[in-house]
């Protein structure tokens, strides 16, 4: 018999809450931009990704207009 698809979907869930508990040992992720926020603040990496990411903006600025 095949398995619906509510039954396959089932299966994924569960796998996906195994992984999760054996990665973070059950504690929930938080997927929140304002966690990470001021990580980088004032290093020569985050200056770097300033200036890339400036650059590219600017690029495409450029093909825009």
């Amino acid at each position: 018999m095949k398995a619906t698809v509510e039954q396959r979907l089932g299966l994924v869930e569960e796998s996906l809450a195994e992984m999760r508990h054996a990665l973070f040992g059950g504690t929930s992720v938080k997927k929140d931009w304002r966690a990470a926020a001021g990580k980088l603040r004032d290093t020569a990496f985050a200056r770097e990704v300033d200036r890339l990411g400036r650059e590219y903006r600017q690029r495409q600025n450029q093909q825009e207009g």
